[in-house]
């Protein structure tokens, strides 16, 4: 392990799983970057420990549906490890600079991870973790409308009331257009929600985004 893996492995081992027995390595990356290609071959398991990224699935006719946007500590390729399928389902492209940890998946350390009970137990809740989140958002999405969900959106997203939308991304993640997004986002600027600024929205009534949104929510 060479010194700069090192100190980020120190940075975030207490929340990491034991690692220090593998072959760790870290990287770098710029925003725009691609993490994981759908249909590539799974050849490293990595924890992104610092930036975001989004998770697309690639559809057969070329088009992209964003799942979800990463923040906070967040693997890549888990569920192609425990599958032992050979491809990624899904893209992964960083939204901003950051940095990951990885584990080279050679056929050694494949065999070392399988007897890894401690690893496993990991992997296997963030699967879960996984699976409940897209079986809520499914639900969420067929039976609840635009503006309640952008209203969940925004109580998820906002740090000390103020929260950077990205329209785009945005209309992306809750599966409408760009137009809708804008239209209710001014919709909550002229009720008084939301005010717009220089860093993106301030958050000015809460209370009524809960009332709005209801059981919804994003994490």
């Amino acid at each position: 392990m060479d010194a700069r893996t090192a100190a980020l492995w120190r940075r975030y081992a207490a929340i990491l799983p034991p690692l220090d027995t593998y072959p760790l390595q870290s990287s770098r990356f710029r925003a725009g970057e691609t993490l994981a290609g759908a249909g590539e071959p799974i050849t490293r398991l990595c924890f992104v420990v610092e930036g975001l990224a989004t998770v697309h699935n690639v559809m057969e006719n070329g088009r992209a549906v964003l799942l979800r946007e990463y923040s906070g500590v967040q693997t890549v390729g888990e569920l192609e490890l425990l599958m032992d399928y050979p491809v990624h389902a899904s893209a992964v492209k960083a939204t901003t600079a950051g940095a990951m940890l990885l584990i080279p998946l050679t056929p050694a350390v494949r065999a070392q991870v399988y007897a890894d009970a401690v690893l496993l137990r990991h992997l296997g809740q963030i699967v879960a973790r996984k699976l409940e989140r897209s079986n809520r958002i499914a639900s969420q999405d067929r039976l609840y409308p635009v503006a309640a969900r952008l209203a969940a959106f925004l109580l998820y997203a906002q740090r000390n009331r103020q929260a950077d939308l990205h329209l785009t991304r945005l209309s992306e993640l809750l599966g409408t257009s760009y137009r809708h997004v804008l239209r209710t986002v001014r919709a909550f600027v002229d009720k008084g929600w939301l005010a717009h600024n220089a860093q993106g929205y301030q958050v000015l009534d809460a209370a009524a985004l809960m009332r709005l949104a209801g059981e919804i929510r994003y994490d």
